[in-house]
């Protein structure tokens, strides 16, 4: 059977891409990202341990590896790349699968307390996100949330991360992800940046100067257009409960 262009570059997901941009993964590597993934996500965990959560296009397991490492045992992980999932598994973490993350959902109504959906939903098209993100509505729990981390197009550099992957479909603002949001039936939207997290001297010095970047790309708005408001980041954390 003849594959298509997604199949062709999933399957070959980490050698044909994500071993050009990154070290090998161990788990010492992974470690580092902890601080950058309680800065973005920490506010949005629940307070009980034993809440279900579930890290859609989870890659190599690392961010379920964290989340377990805060004691959310129940939380889990899919990936349709089977690359990624065999280093996860080489990696001793527990709760990633392989798998197509539409069919999987089809029969989790109701699962979870949580879904994260981090840098995959720009790799489908309009009407597959729009499918998607009802999905992942009936597959959450009633006042269930979901946090979604994209490209933002609104971003100076918008397109280096819409183009950095030949699967990616799309990038998103503020308004396009709202939209999106409301239609598939979700409530208490919020959006945050990403940017540079103040872990060390370096990051701090990072942090501060990108502060000091957006204040001259809220003012370049604000004479354009009226408003300075917005998100400048290179990817946008929107957060929505059910």
């Amino acid at each position: 059977m003849k594959l298509n262009y997604r199949e062709k570059l999933y399957n070959a997901y980490v050698s044909t891409y994500t071993s050009h941009l990154y070290d090998e993964p161990n788990l010492d590597r992974i470690k580092r990202q902890f601080p950058v993934w309680k800065w973005y996500f920490g506010s949005f965990l629940p307070r009980d341990k034993e809440a279900k959560i579930l890290d859609i296009g989870c890659g190599n397991g690392g961010f379920v590896y964290w989340l377990q490492s805060l004691g959310y045992k129940n939380s889990e992980g899919i990936d349709i790349s089977k690359e990624q999932v065999g280093i996860a598994r080489n990696l001793g973490i527990p709760n990633i699968k392989c798998a197509d993350l539409v069919e999987f959902l089809k029969s989790k109504d109701k699962a979870y307390d949580i879904i994260f959906a981090r840098d995959i939903i720009e790799h489908f098209k309009k009407e597959e996100i729009i499918n998607i993100l009802s999905l992942i509505f009936n597959s959450l729990k009633q006042e269930g949330t979901v946090v979604i981390q994209a490209p933002n197009a609104q971003n100076l550099f918008g397109s280096r991360l819409r183009y950095g992957d030949f699967t990616h479909e799309i990038a998103f603002t503020e308004g396009s992800l709202y939209q999106l949001l409301r239609i598939a039936g979700f409530k208490e939207i919020s959006f945050y940046p990403t940017g540079p997290v103040p872990k060390g001297i370096k990051s701090t010095v990072r942090f501060l100067l990108w502060k000091m970047i957006e204040i001259f790309l809220r003012f370049y708005m604000l004479v354009e257009t009226g408003s300075g408001r917005g998100i400048y980041t290179q990817n946008i954390i929107a957060v929505a409960r059910k």
